[in-house]
C-alpha cells in the first residue's frame, strides 16, 4: 500500500440510509450516505464522480482527476454499535507503479493517487461535521 494513502474519519454525519440494509452484501458494511456526500462535494474541487456502487467488501466510488481514473474503496467500522461512526477511505490502486505496454516501462502512479487523497482529505477536514480525519499507511480496522 502507498504510505499515507488511507484516510480514517470519525463522524455521525453519515447514518445508515433507509433501505441500505437490503442493498449491502456484507452485514454492517455501510457507506452509501458517504458516497452520496462525496458525489456532491468532490466535483466542487475538480474531482468527478462518475458512479458508485456497493461491492461485497464495502463501497466503490469511481473518481477522475486530470484524466487520472481510480476508485475510492469505502469501509465502515462493522464493530460500531448502532450507526457506524468510523469509515476508512483508501485508493483502489494499492501499488505505486504500473506496467505500461505503450511505454515499455513502469509508470509511477503515486503522485496522482496521493493528489486525489490530499484533495479528499482537504474536503473532509473542511467539513465541521467531521471532527476526526487522520491519514494512515495501512488499513486501520
Amino acid at each position: 500500500m502507498i504510505p499515507q494513502s488511507c484516510i480514517l474519519i470519525e463522524t455521525k454525519k453519515f447514518p445508515i440510509l433507509e433501505g441500505e440494509d437490503e442493498e449491502i452484501t456484507n452485514e454492517r458494511m455501510y457507506g452509501k450516505a458517504l458516497c452520496q456526500y462525496l458525489e456532491t462535494e468532490l466535483p466542487q474541487v475538480g474531482i468527478s464522480v462518475p458512479s458508485f456502487c456497493n461491492e461485497d467488501w464495502g463501497w466503490w466510488l469511481e473518481v477522475v482527476h486530470n484524466n487520472f481514473k481510480m476508485a475510492l474503496c469505502i469501509y465502515s467500522d462493522t464493530n460500531a454499535p448502532g450507526h457506524p461512526d468510523r469509515y476508512v477511505l483508501m485508493p483502489s490502486i494499492r501499488k505505486s507503479t504500473k506496467w505500461s505496454w505503450t511505454k515499455l516501462r513502469n509508470i509511477d502512479l503515486s503522485k496522482d493517487i496521493l493528489n486525489v487523497i490530499d484533495i479528499l482529505e482537504h474536503v473532509l477536514i473542511s467539513d465541521g461535521d467531521i471532527p476526526v480525519v487522520t491519514r494512515h499507511d495501512e488499513f486501520p480496522f
